[in-house]
């Protein structure tokens, strides 16, 4: 682990903000008992000097730490997983007529719905991933943009102001891309052993 990120999960850590409330509290005891402000703050900070001491030789503050660092990595992994559940949610309720990008997008969904159920079971995610079911309702928003802006120059014979062929083919190769991204990282993610390897470990040990 880095010192810098020991450092922070440490002084972050209930062990951690329990010995600088101790240590202040010592300081405004010795206070209250008359010494002068100098050396009140000096017990202070003696008192967490020592107690610093201890814990790391103890081995307390480093299972503080790392007890820290996986109770941010859970709360950042429940945010972003609840991005993608957000993003799959909108992708599932966008009306698509095209059969390709329809079926795409049911895709993308199905991989997102496993995704965020499967890593949040196991307490992870993968940042790629998340960020693929996210893309989602953006690459279905420029299809449809296009689409409409199509529909409306083709009414009333206008020119093509942005040019995208075969908007819908590339729309639906763009999906099924990120839909199998997101399945390959949520296997990686939560630990998953697919088929061919599992009977490949089965046949190594016999």
């Amino acid at each position: 682990m880095e010192p810098r990120r020991f450092v922070r999960a440490s002084a972050r850590s209930p062990l951690g903000i329990g010995l600088f409330v101790l240590a202040i509290a010592t300081g405004a005891g010795a206070r209250l008992m008359g010494l002068p402000l100098l050396p009140s703050i000096l017990s202070g900070l003696g008192f967490l000097g020592v107690s610093l001491i201890a814990v790391l030789a103890l081995g307390l503050m480093q299972r503080a730490a790392v007890a820290e660092i996986d109770r941010e990595f859970d709360e950042r992994a429940a945010a972003r997983l609840a991005e993608a559940a957000a993003a799959r949610k909108r992708l599932a309720t966008m009306r698509i007529a095209d059969p390709a990008v329809a079926q795409a997008r049911d895709l993308l969904v199905l991989a997102a719905g496993r995704l965020v159920e499967d890593c949040g079971r196991a307490h992870t995610y993968d940042a790629e991933a998340v960020q693929a079911v996210i893309d989602g309702p953006d690459l279905v928003d420029a299809w449809l943009k296009e689409a409409d802006e199509s529909s409306i120059e083709r009414r009333f014979a206008l020119p093509d102001a942005y040019p995208f062929p075969e908007a819908a083919r590339r729309t639906a190769e763009a999906l099924s891309a990120k839909a199998a991204l997101v399945s390959a990282r949520r296997a990686s993610a939560v630990g998953e052993i697919s088929g061919a390897d599992r009977i490949a470990i089965e046949e190594d040990l016999k």
